[in-house]
């Protein structure tokens, strides 16, 4: 699951929302980038040279830290480059109203068999990398291999449903037998076991397809060096200097529509007041939220820059973890006590200033599978909660453990506090325990932790990601510390990945997610956040990445 940069909440906004709830190194020569400095205005002739550069194509950026690598292999964090010099096979299409569709990138055409095993892959013709070097399918192969045969690799499962994976990552086979390459632009491949998730796994930054002739040259350069790192992606890099900046420019011998960003200047500002009064000097084109504390957000940028905000779904989910094997929580009447006495709307309007929206099952908004057909049902019922426990023998309350990481951010400790407050008015002694957090990952792995408020985000846009990876098998449900009971639906829930026929398999998706939250209260579903990024004067529009991340796709950027 990728990490999120998330601004820290000032000490008077938790206050007042506690009370209202009861040395630089360079790759390459370095170039020019926007000043990080404190000073707090630009002068005209900087102003005007930015809008002259924005004119010319230039776009200019920010990020809070920099990356520590290029090779999306190494890194399950730094996506932004990846996303940008690299293509995949597929990408995450988000339509006007939210909602995302899997469309073809590298893939002219593709067929699935019957059984759902075995995919025949057509390329398009003509695609080369940044170097002139023709793309073909002996890269895809060799893509795939590296990812389970690099020792430090991060990302083996995105190939570990392929043939033949687990011998390549134990370094019993050196061939990745589940992919078989036809000639330069025909290859297949073929699973150990039917997967329909798998063609979104395509197209998330993991699967970035890389050029076998440039990594094997580069060698332990490859990531490091910009001149030594390119894909064939719309831009390659042309300064990486570390702690600053890095630099992004249109990919000339790219195959696909030409991008009205021509060039990228990312600045590297740790300090968000600089960042956000180097927007409102006019020295960044696009802002984004994360990095700014979320009382200037409120104040200043859905305000005075309401007309400018830009909004896109952060695919995951906020939820409360409880663990059936502990009692009472085996008491499915206890658990929906506990999911009707949290007010989740006031929690989301407190902590993030409403910018989301309520959860009521597994799916987030945005995410192939979700349906507004699950949503709508749980309510905030402070009185019928305290009638179930009643009815369960717990009409005078009992004592129950929140495990809180005290690594989180302080939303999400204020979160943790404000569910044991609403806790409290049913007659539930909610403790919160503070835990560092490898004692905490310990105990939830151990499937004994009693209960918990985490987020999950999509690695892949598919309903697998999240009803799989929670509820899949006993195993998975335990080391979530849930231990959910119903086994008859986490066998349904795995044998659903093997639906060829996406219509069925989505509606049986969404059954399963009616049963698990709203008949078994398995967990108690919160929210799902969104991101917020503010455009600025020279930005006609862009689309941020599908999933909310920080990163976004420059080709998805269009200047006036």
């Amino acid at each position: 699951m990728k990490k999120f940069a998330c601004a820290a909440l000032s000490t008077a906004l938790l206050a007042s929302m506690l009370a209202a709830c009861g040395s630089s190194a360079s790759t390459t020569p370095a170039a020019s980038s926007a000043d990080t400095s404190s000073d707090t205005g630009a002068s005209s002739t900087e102003a005007a040279a930015s809008t002259g550069a924005a004119a010319d194509g230039s776009l200019h950026v920010a990020m809070n830290t920099d990356i520590q690598t290029m090779d999306v292999h190494k890194t399950n964090n730094d996506y932004m480059v990846p996303l940008n010099i690299f293509d995949r096979l597929f990408e995450i299409k988000t339509n006007a109203d939210g909602s995302t569709e899997l469309e073809k990138s590298l893939v002219e055409d593709y067929t699935v068999s019957d059984d759902g095993l075995t995919y025949d892959f057509t390329l398009r013709s003509g695609v080369t990398f940044s170097d002139g070097t023709p793309l073909t399918a002996n890269d895809v192969k060799y893509t795939f291999t590296r990812m389970l045969a690099l020792p430090d690799s991060v990302q083996t499962d995105y190939a570990s449903a392929i043939a033949g994976a687990e011998a390549v990552m134990d370094g019993t086979a050196t061939d990745l037998e589940g992919i078989q390459v036809i000639d330069d632009t025909h290859f297949t491949v073929t699973l150990s076991n039917p997967f329909a998730g798998f063609l979104y796994e395509l197209a998330t930054a993991s699967c970035s397809i890389m050029s076998e002739k440039n990594v094997e040259e580069a060698g332990d350069q490859f990531g490091m060096d910009c001149s030594k790192t390119i894909g064939s992606g719309p831009y390659v890099v042309t300064s990486w200097t570390r702690d600053s900046s890095i630099v992004l420019d249109a990919n000339p011998n790219y195959w696909g529509e030409k991008p009205s960003v021509q060039h990228v200047e990312i600045s590297i500002v740790p300090d968000s007041s600089t960042m956000s009064m180097m927007f409102q000097n006019g020295e960044l084109d696009i802002l984004d939220c994360d990095y700014i504390d979320a009382a200037v957000v409120n104040s200043t940028y859905k305000t005075q820059y309401a007309d400018d905000i830009v909004t896109s779904n952060r695919l995951g989910t906020t939820y409360m973890a409880l663990n059936e094997n502990v009692e009472p929580l085996n008491d499915v009447k206890v658990r929906k006590a506990i999911q009707m006495a949290i007010d989740r709307q006031t929690i989301l309007d407190t902590v993030y200033n409403g910018d989301g929206s309520l959860v009521d099952g597994i799916y987030p908004k945005g995410l192939i599978g979700y349906t507004g057909d699950n949503e709508g049902w749980l309510k905030y019922d402070p009185e019928q909660a305290k009638s179930l426990l009643a009815e369960a023998g717990y009409a005078d309350g009992f004592t129950m453990e929140i495990a809180a990481d005290n690594s989180s951010s302080d939303s999400t400790l204020l979160v943790i506090q404000i569910v044991q407050q609403y806790l409290q008015q049913i007659g539930i002694n909610a403790e919160i325990k503070s835990y560092d957090p490898a004692s905490w990952l310990d105990l939830r792995k151990s499937g004994d932790m009693v209960s918990f408020v985490s987020s999950w985000t999509a690695d892949y846009n598919d309903p697998d990601n999240f009803i799989y990876t929670f509820f899949g098998t006993p195993e998975k449900s335990n080391v979530r510390s849930l231990n959910y009971f119903n086994t008859d639906v986490m066998s349904r829930v795995a044998a659903a990945r093997g639906i060829v026929d996406d219509t069925e398999r989505l509606t049986e998706y969404a059954a399963l997610e009616k049963q698990i939250v709203e008949e078994d209260a398995a967990w108690v579903p919160m929210f799902s956040r969104s991101h917020l990024f503010v455009k600025g004067d020279r930005v006609a529009s862009f689309t941020p990445h599908w999933a909310g991340y920080n990163d976004t796709q420059y080709i998805n950027v269009t200047l006036k």
